[in-house]
């Protein structure tokens, strides 16, 4: 029985992250943005996501990406 309560609570724990991320509220910007600009800032984070850039570089490439095009 116990262990049946402490897988339950591991697989509780493991997904809250999960949850929590696709429950996230827009951020400021992000509710100032037309959906063009939207959708052209979510496919240059992709673009940065595919192209493994690090995290404290990500920034600077979504905004030159989002000024290229």
């Amino acid at each position: 029985m116990w262990r049946a309560i402490i897988l339950a609570m591991a697989f509780a724990l493991l997904g809250a992250p999960a949850l929590a991320q696709t429950a996230m509220k827009p951020t400021a910007p992000q509710k100032m943005m037309s959906p063009a600009e939207q959708k052209k800032m979510h496919t240059c984070e992709q673009q940065a996501a595919d192209q493994n850039v690090p995290m404290d570089e990500r920034a600077k490439f979504v905004m030159d990406c989002m000024t290229k095009k």
